[in-house]
């Protein structure tokens, strides 16, 4: 039903939007570029606002599905939409850019509490990501053995990357009196390619945490005589499959939903499905 919604949506927007494309102005999903002057006719700020507020309202789906208040919070931002275009169509230019600016409102305050839970969920993650590196990392030396902790290093750096630009757009733009809700979008964006490589850190962790209990236990069952020296690289392959994959379920379980959100995926929960 949304996505007929969207079609529907996409059409309208697209012919109230063709002059706007005729224009010099150029704006893709990237920061450099600034929100492109509504002027002053109504006819002009609902041109510019039907474009900017469908291109909202899209990216936003999964995140207000996940994070937010669900379909019944998209359906109030789509029923808004459709009114303001109504208007247009009827040539009630005045009241079309009136109710198209409180519909980007609306969508302003939608994002603004999606940044936020955004900003809250993947600082907690990247804090947990560091505890869990830091004790790795320890247990892997107590064993005598510090391989591929570089690996775990360079996913938990651009982690910390990622979280100190999403802040950086956040801080700015959180309060901020004039600001498109691209801005805080952008936010989004890159919280999403932070988590993203917190969650690579955590399955490298895993498999490298495994290798190493697993030659240590197979050393162990040699010297206890348990298997043969020749024995010794298959138990621990099979060791090592084995805990990595408990090792990754542990880590990454609670992360489900975080995951599939990053892929741009509705989560399902599986009680839900039931």
């Amino acid at each position: 039903m949304r996505k007929g919604l969207f079609l529907i949506m996409s059409c309208a927007m697209s012919i109230l939007c063709i002059s706007a494309f005729a224009q010099s102005y150029k704006y893709d999903y990237h920061p450099a570029y600034g929100p492109a002057p509504l002027g002053g006719s109504p006819k002009s700020i609902a041109k510019q606002l039907s474009y900017d507020n469908f291109r909202s309202i899209k990216l936003l789906n999964t995140a207000v599905m996940n994070y937010g208040g669900g379909e019944a919070e998209i359906d109030r931002l789509i029923d808004q939409y459709a009114e303001a275009s109504a208007l247009y169509f009827q040539n009630k230019m005045m009241e079309s850019a009136k109710a198209f600016k409180e519909n980007q409102a609306a969508i302003m305050t939608v994002t603004k509490k999606l940044a936020e839970k955004y900003h809250q969920d993947t600082s907690a993650i990247l804090k947990d990501s560091m505890n869990m590196s830091i004790r790795a990392k320890i247990k892997m030396q107590i064993k005598g053995n510090s391989e591929g902790r570089f690996h775990m290093d360079k996913f938990l750096e651009r982690g910390q990357a990622g979280v100190l630009k999403a802040n950086d757009y956040y801080d700015r733009y959180k309060d901020a009196k004039s600001v498109s809700a691209m801005d805080l979008i952008t936010a989004i964006y890159y919280y999403r390619g932070a988590k993203d490589s917190l969650f690579q850190m955590m399955k490298v962790m895993a498999v490298e945490q495994s290798r190493v209990q697993a030659e240590a236990e197979a050393s162990t069952m040699v010297a206890r005589k348990e298997i043969r020296r020749s024995e010794k690289e298959a138990v621990m392959r099979q060791k090592e499959e084995q805990k990595t994959k408990e090792l990754q379920s542990r880590y990454l379980d609670k992360y489900t939903k975080d995951m599939t959100d990053n892929k741009n995926i509705v989560y399902e929960s599986r009680e839900k499905e039931k």
